[in-house]
């Protein structure tokens, strides 16, 4: 997840020095008529963005996991850097998770299923 978000900052921040760049070579009015109709459309997808966001997955419940620590676990018990949950917990998403050490028990990073 944290790649897709890098990529959309990075592709944003390419289109606004693209546009910045073809306003400075515009006249005055020309880049007035211009920034006018981008801001109309940027304005009409952010409309359409928060009502998707507002619409959102319905009724799945999900469990989001990632960049945890360590967890050591001694005399039969649990360590976990990860996920337990039941199946019906919707998506799971478990990423970059920490060590997980146990004696005697049991030791999870990643996604366990308890039903």
């Amino acid at each position: 997840m944290r790649g897709h978000r890098r990529v959309v900052l990075v592709v944003t921040v390419l289109v606004l020095a693209v546009f910045a760049g073809a306003l400075s070579l515009l006249s005055w009015d020309g880049a007035n008529q211009v920034a006018g109709v981008v801001s109309a459309v940027v304005g009409v997808a952010a409309l359409g963005v928060g009502v998707c966001a507002l619409l959102g997955p319905s009724g799945s419940a999900s469990v989001q996991v990632s960049r945890t620590g360590r967890a050591t676990a001694a005399g039969g018990g649990d360590a976990n850097t990860g996920a337990v949950a039941s199946s019906s917990a919707g998506v799971i998403a478990v990423e970059e998770t920490g060590d997980a050490r146990a004696d005697g028990g049991s030791a999870n990073t990643g996604y366990q299923r308890r039903d």
